[in-house]
């Protein structure tokens, strides 16, 4: 299968200027539940902005006491080398996971024609009725506690290279999942409300049950693959936490173990 097969086409949907702002980017990444847009430069492709860079910036010492809404998108973009549309879909998969890309722009004759995102691979993963989850799912993953800071899960996640963390309580329980878009979210309504006098004071007291996602959609460890896939793509989320047959939670599943299960042509160990 082809890029060309799979690819977002509407490129007023999956675009943005380099001249507007962070907080415009996060409200078009929400309509169209995206973790990545086609940055561009009177209509000529420049580079691509993630969840993962807002995040970065807002959260860290370099953004001051800026505000999502005063920060230009060329302050976080990244540099991205496209591919052509005649690409197979395999090999978007291992360039995504091997240089871990939210997408990619697909270019043909030097004109931008579409975007591939971890949601288009994803998707691909829905017709995977034979393989159970719990073959391609992270077991026993990394965890963090709703008591714990935001700005902890932050660094964790960005030390780790981890997009989703699984939230429980102290008896091992699932709670929440935190993803690195709902920190970027998060700091940039903090930025927002908060007085910059007050920013590096409460900027300690975010906590994870803050902002978690609360009571997430879970999926028993033998179910397929593509009910994952299906699940994590209706319910806009990064990963789905994985339960045992007692309903002990045990591991979870996220896009980017899809996009390695594309990768190798939907073969696993």
């Amino acid at each position: 299968m082809k890029v060309s097969e799979i690819m977002q086409t509407e490129l007023r949907d999956i675009s943005i200027d380099k001249d507007r702002m962070i907080s415009d980017a996060l409200d078009i990444m929400n309509k169209y539940k995206s973790s990545v847009l086609i940055v561009t430069n009177r209509g000529k492709l420049v580079g691509i902005v993630t969840e993962h860079d807002i995040a970065d910036r807002l959260g860290s010492s370099r953004a001051g006491k800026l505000k999502a809404s005063s920060l230009h998108v060329s302050s976080v973009m990244e540099s991205v080398k496209p591919i052509s549309p005649e690409s197979d879909v395999e090999y978007a998969a291992q360039k995504m996971y091997e240089v871990k890309l939210n997408g990619i722009p697909i270019v043909k004759d030097d004109k931008l024609v579409g975007l591939v995102t971890y949601n288009e691979l994803t998707k691909l993963c829905e017709k995977v009725k034979t393989i159970p989850v719990e073959k391609i799912m992270s077991k026993y993953p990394k965890t963090i506690s709703p008591e714990d800071r935001l700005v902890h899960a932050r660094n964790e996640m960005f030390e780790k290279n981890i997009s989703v963390l699984p939230v429980i309580d102290p008896n091992g329980r699932i709670m929440g999942i935190l993803s690195i878009g709902m920190i970027a979210r998060a700091f940039a309504e903090f930025r927002e409300s908060v007085p910059a006098k007050h920013q590096e004071e409460r900027l300690r007291y975010i906590l994870v049950g803050d902002v978690m996602e609360a009571e997430p959609p879970t999926i028993k460890q033998n179910e397929e693959i593509g009910e994952a896939a299906s699940l994590m793509l209706s319910e806009g989320l990064r990963g789905i936490p994985i339960l045992d047959e007692k309903d002990t939670f045990t591991g979870i599943v996220t896009k980017t173990d899809m996009i390695a299960l594309v990768k190798n042509q939907f073969q696993v160990d």
